[in-house]
């Protein structure tokens, strides 16, 4: 029994002898701390401690509302930062915009100002000048030159006055005579008219004169080229403006349709003129030349205008002079009035052999001994298809009044003498007299 309390003794003594030895730095507590007294859950002064395993759900909650409170209060203060930084940027570029305004509106009246003065010519001296606008110029080309000759002063306003006009594309090439005292308008008109040109040229064309002779003229002086105006006489241009050219109908046949109708004068032209309007200018005349009385004299026998314009230029190639045409032409009648007899419609008229060339000469060399015209009276009967040459008003009377003969022939030597014959045989002799055989 003894032995039992004894064992007894000995193992609460080791109880209470045992003390749990582990380092601080594994419990992961501070140094110093006494582990025995919270296990024993008991401090010094013999109070209850208790260890928590949880946060409380309530203290989260405010300090996540202090958290998002102060993150709006932030928001706050940048946008109110911002915001007045955009009113201060604002009033700025407002400054800016309005001094940038005030400066355009300055630069503005100026221009306005002093273009206005220019148009109006304010202040402008009378000088006269003379200008040379290029050909198919535009608006800025014409200002420049105005400008350099001291007719205006401000090229942009010219412009702009120009296109609000409409005038933009419609001056005329050449050389204008232009007082420095005219506003806008008064420039603007002159320079689309020829009243105030000063490049013009005076140009006759004798009687008898072909189209290639007369573009060939053309050219040389100036006017339009030779390749330009052919075009232009083969064209309809001056159809609907000319009741005599509407009566033409075989134009396939014809080498130049208006050869017969450029009447032979004295024109005045402008250096480098539009070939339509240079070419017009015969065309006009030679209508009025055909004056009503003598429309009228050619329908009365039985003549278009057009068979009158081709006897009359065949008269004109061959006779020597006035009093010669009406002989001549009574010959060519008493052929065409002949009804075929012989070989008589066959008019022979020596100028239509080689037409539109003058002479054998004339004709191209490449095809010079092989060339036949489709108007050679020697081949074809009675009148050509069409004039070959530009009559004068002499030979247009003689062809409607030609002298009553009973002339079939004639020739001339080469002084131009001339010999008329009724009868094939007096004919071979006259040729022997001219020097002709």
């Amino acid at each position: 029994m003894n032995d039992d309390r004894d064992l007894n003794e000995y193992h609460q003594k080791k109880v209470e002898s045992f003390k749990l030895n582990i380092p601080d730095e594994d419990l992961g507590d501070t140094p110093g701390t006494d582990l025995s007294s919270d296990l024993r859950g008991t401090d010094d002064a013999g109070a209850n401690s208790v260890i928590s395993s949880y946060s409380d759900p309530r203290e989260a909650q405010r300090a996540k509302s202090m958290q998002d409170e102060a993150e709006i209060k932030a928001e706050r203060a940048h946008q109110l930062r911002n915001k007045e930084k955009g009113r201060k940027n604002k009033g700025f570029f407002r400054f800016i915009w309005i001094i940038m305004v005030l400066f355009a509106s300055i630069l503005f009246s100026q221009f306005l100002i002093t273009g206005i003065n220019d148009m109006l010519a304010i202040g402008k001296e009378k000088v006269s000048v003379t200008v040379e606008i290029p050909k198919n110029a535009s608006t800025r080309q014409v200002a420049e030159v105005l400008n350099s000759a001291g007719i205006i002063r401000d090229t942009g306003f010219f412009q702009v006055y120009s296109k609000l006009t409409k005038a933009d594309g419609h001056y005329s090439n050449g050389s204008y005579k232009i007082d420095t005292n005219m506003d806008y308008e008064a420039i603007i008109n002159n320079l689309q008219s020829n009243m105030n040109r000063v490049d013009t040229v005076k140009i006759t064309f004798k009687e008898g004169a072909n189209i290639l002779e007369i573009a060939d003229l053309m050219e040389k002086n100036g006017v339009c080229s030779s390749k330009d105006m052919l075009s232009v006489v083969n064209s309809d241009a001056f159809d609907k403006s000319y009741e005599m050219l509407q009566a033409i109908t075989n134009e396939p046949d014809r080498y130049y349709k208006l050869e017969g109708y450029l009447f032979p004068d004295t024109y005045e032209f402008y250096k480098d003129e539009d070939p339509e309007q240079a070419v017009e200018k015969l065309i006009s005349n030679c209508s009025k030349k055909l004056t009503k009385q003598i429309r009228n004299k050619a329908a009365a026998e039985n003549m278009t205008i057009d068979q009158l314009m081709t006897l009359a230029s065949m008269i004109q190639a061959e006779a020597a002079d006035k009093d010669d045409m009406y002989k001549i032409s009574s010959v060519f009648h008493n052929r065409l009035n002949s009804g075929g007899e012989g070989d008589l419609l066959r008019l022979r008229s020596d100028p239509t052999t080689y037409y539109p060339y003058r002479t054998k000469a004339a004709v191209p060399s490449n095809i010079r001994e092989t060339y036949k015209s489709k108007y050679d009276t020697y081949t074809i009967k009675g009148l050509p298809a069409g004039p070959i040459c530009n009559p004068g008003a002499d030979a247009i009377d003689a062809a409607l009044n030609p002298a009553s003969t009973k002339y079939y022939y004639f020739c001339h030597d080469k002084d131009g003498k001339a010999y008329y014959a009724a009868t094939n045989a007096q004919h071979e002799a006259n040729l022997k007299k001219a020097g002709l055989k």
